[in-house]
């Protein structure tokens, strides 16, 4: 490998220097700027071996001392043409790499003029739904696609129901089975503090009205949180079923293997965050073990919180999610985009804490009749607040 070092006013015409003397398949090691221009140092071939020893000896005259521990970037072998080496000029000048920047920054403001402009070309009734949407806590795309579905009605009222009663419910995904009924292995899985374990005493209380204690087996992988387990443990007393402690991806198996002769096992998972090392081990355990994981989201959470908790733990294939505290919740709108906007269908919903009173299925048209009664609350509360047509549920288009 030949190794060479070139000096020029710019970048472009340093790169024109290796390519006449060292050819189209030349690679750059490295460059740096200098007080009257850039310094390139290239090479014809890369041996790995060669330059990692030339850096370790801190030849100044072939490389500069630690050049090889940068060199993996940019030793590839795809720069084999000119027009890659002419690229990478966009790369290693700084002052083209500023103006980069300055490029990404100007796009992401005429992306905001270009929305801005959209919003303005709205009719007077477009812009009043769509504040009404923005109300609602919708995210701004979603209040779009909503608005290039309504049709030519004119009245305030109908165009209200039409956008909630047929084009946001339609777009709400809803699981089509019943958790309880299928059967099986169900492990509720999510971050920490969004209610699993008291939505699976809730699941456990409605299978045993419905089934009777000896069909159903409780697990628990919750070792970390410092009293989880005897919160579990209570409820399965009370339920008449005892609840098993796993420790890891092996008792897990032999737990279910025990357990196969139940009609449902529910498992509690250990709540982690999305940005928590052991996650994908955790994970990695559930899947070998074929069970069908429901995500559970806290219906108060920021939808940013909600968007990267689901695209996380959408590592492991989810059969859909459960929404907890609705009670607690202030506005619906982030939650339902977020579901809307993953496609991840909703089995159940949650607004409380009576076991198990206050749990029951999904439908899509109760989810955005909640969400308007929640934006006439504010209004009450509000009066500058200008309020939404009111929807009540059995004005909205059944859609499950």
């Amino acid at each position: 490998m030949q190794i060479k070092r070139y000096s020029a006013p710019d970048m472009r015409r340093a790169l024109h220097q290796v390519r006449q003397a060292q050819g189209a398949q030349a690679v750059i090691l490295s460059s740096r700027r200098l007080p009257d221009g850039v310094e390139v140092i290239a090479a014809d071939d890369y041996d790995a071996a060669l330059v990692e020893r030339l850096a370790a000896a801190g030849d100044g005259d072939a490389l500069p001392a630690g050049t090889g521990r940068e060199l993996p970037r940019a030793a590839s072998d795809e720069l084999r043409a000119p027009a890659d080496l002419d690229r990478l000029a966009w790369a290693v000048d700084p002052a083209i790499s500023q103006l980069r920047s300055e490029l990404t920054n100007l796009r992401a403001l005429l992306e905001a003029e270009l929305r801005q402009s959209a919003a303005l070309r709205r009719t007077p009734l477009e812009a009043q739904l769509a504040q009404h949407l923005e109300q609602l806590g919708l995210a701004p795309a979603l209040i779009g696609e909503l608005l290039g579905q309504l049709g030519d009605t004119q009245d305030m009222g109908a165009a209200w129901r039409e956008l909630l009663g047929q084009h946001l419910v339609a777009r709400i995904p809803i699981a089509s089975d019943d958790m309880l009924a299928e059967g099986g292995v169900v492990a509720l899985l999510g971050p920490t503090g969004v209610g699993k374990t008291t939505t699976v005493a809730k699941l456990a209380a409605r299978f045993v009205r419905e089934h009777g204690a000896r069909h159903l087996g409780l697990l628990t992988t919750d070792n970390y949180r410092v009293g989880a387990h005897e919160q579990l443990q209570n409820y399965g007393r009370l339920l008449g079923v005892p609840v098993q402690m796993v420790d890891s991806a092996d008792d897990l198996a032999t737990a279910l293997a025990a357990l196969a002769n139940k009609r449902l096992v529910l498992v509690d998972t250990a709540g982690m965050s999305q940005r928590d090392l052991r996650l994908g081990e955790a994970l990695a355990s559930l899947r070998r073990e074929g069970l069908r994981g429901y995500l559970t989201l806290a219906s108060n959470a920021h939808e940013t919180m909600l968007d990267e908790t689901i695209t996380t733990f959408g590592a492991l294939p989810l059969a859909g999610c459960v929404l907890t505290k609705l009670d607690e919740c202030p506005s619906l709108g982030g939650t339902l985009s977020a579901v809307i906007r993953h496609g991840l269908p909703i089995a159940c919903v949650t607004d409380g804490q009576r076991v198990p009173e206050d749990m029951r299925p999904a439908r899509a048209r109760d989810l955005v009749s909640l969400a308007a009664q929640r934006v006439q609350a504010r209004t009450v509360r509000s009066p500058q607040v200008s309020p939404a047509p009111i929807v009540r549920p059995q004005r909205v288009a059944a859609h499950a």
